[in-house]
């Protein structure tokens, strides 16, 4: 028998090693772990699927993000930033703006609603597909607006 040495090297994306980074920072109470749930960020993200928040960081435009809705408190939303005005106030918009309400309905949010920037989506359906979130520009069907549900 011939010994398999020296061993083979393991390979490992950058996707894995973001992905232990942001598992990492999450333990360390770094990141939030936040349900999705609606239609309005449809293909981009699903109901279902876990995000993980950076709180900390400043978004840039085309950015994920998770905010407080402007009319409700207790209820968060994930939009993708589209524009931030120089007062600060940030446009959030719909993927899938067939399914909710976004700026284009409540105008721009303040930048205080802002909880954080989605840096993780953890997919619920293949249980471990890790990924960053994405503009495809892809429209879905309708539904009803897009809310994130604390974990």
């Amino acid at each position: 028998m011939v010994p398999f040495w020296p061993p083979a090297p393991v390979i490992v994306s950058r996707a894995v090693i973001r992905a232990i980074g942001e598992g990492w920072a999450w333990i360390l109470g770094r990141r939030r772990r936040i349900r999705v749930t609606g239609t309005s960020m449809a293909p981009t993200l699903a109901a279902g699927e876990f995000v993980l928040v950076d709180p900390h960081r400043r978004p840039s435009i085309g950015e994920v993000v998770v905010a407080r809705h402007p009319h409700d408190d207790e209820l968060l939303i994930v939009k993708r930033l589209t524009g931030r005005s120089p007062d600060d106030r940030l446009t959030l918009s719909s993927d899938n703006p067939t399914a909710g309400t976004d700026s284009r309905v409540w105008g721009p949010v303040d930048a205080d609603r802002l909880v954080g920037v989605v840096t993780l989506v953890l997919d619920r359906a293949i249980g471990g597909d890790l990924r960053p979130p994405t503009p495809n520009g892809a429209q879905g069907s309708g539904g009803r607006d897009h809310r994130a549900a604390p974990e």
